[in-house]
């Protein structure tokens, strides 16, 4: 009866284990090991990657970024803006010809209502900004570049008020980690009751012949 016992104990200890481990370790691997995206803004290493930044020329680039200080005062945004409020809108002027070229920012809404105008002017610093309350709803800034060669015009969108956005990717992985876990739990359960079944009729046997 003791040998009987103690197998059993293992059994119990080594299911305990494999059921609690594996899914622990599939958390660690999707939350440190494999590279998450920023919060408000953000994609992968350079520019091309980046999906805050228009391609205004040859080597010309224009980037997008978004503050709401009365909301989050540490906080940068791009496309999706998590409350209407006071918004800040800061063009960074990449490139040896954009500070040369006369740039002009205007605001639609989602109508195509003109919300605010800024005319063409040189930006020498390389940095354009606008500051409006924007309501909640879908926006396009409007980015209209005059050069030598031409003119070129960039649409920026914005959502104010998409705070849903945010949370799509962490529900995501939430989802994904219960879906693994269920499965490994399910598949688990029957190997270990199959398993404890032929050890419990192999411990009978010993008994038996003991």
């Amino acid at each position: 009866m003791s040998i009987a016992m103690r197998h059993e104990s293992r059994w119990l200890v080594t299911g305990w284990a494999r059921a609690t481990l594996a899914p622990l370790a599939a958390c660690y691997i999707i939350f440190f090991l494999i590279p998450t995206t920023a919060e408000g803004h953000g994609g992968g290493p350079g520019l091309a990657y980046d999906p805050c930044v228009q391609h205004a020329g040859a080597d010309d680039f224009i980037h997008l970024a978004v503050y709401q200080p009365q909301f989050n005062p540490f906080a940068e945004f791009c496309d999706s803006l998590p409350q209407e409020g006071r918004t800040i809108l800061v063009f960074d002027l990449m490139g040896t010809d954009l500070p040369e070229a006369s740039l002009s920012l205007q605001v639609f809404d989602q109508a195509g209502r003109s919300q605010l105008f800024v005319p063409a002017q040189l930006y020498r610093a390389g940095i354009a900004s606008l500051s409006m309350d924007l309501p909640r709803g879908k926006y396009t800034v409007l980015v209209s570049v005059v050069e030598r060669d031409g003119s070129r015009r960039l649409a920026f969108p914005l959502a104010v008020g998409a705070w849903w956005d945010r949370l799509i990717m962490p529900l995501l992985i939430v989802v994904l980690i219960g879906i693994v876990t269920t499965a490994y739990c399910v598949l688990q359960i029957r190997g270990l009751g199959a398993e404890r079944n032929d050890s419990t009729a192999n411990t009978r046997i010993g008994l038996r012949i003991v």
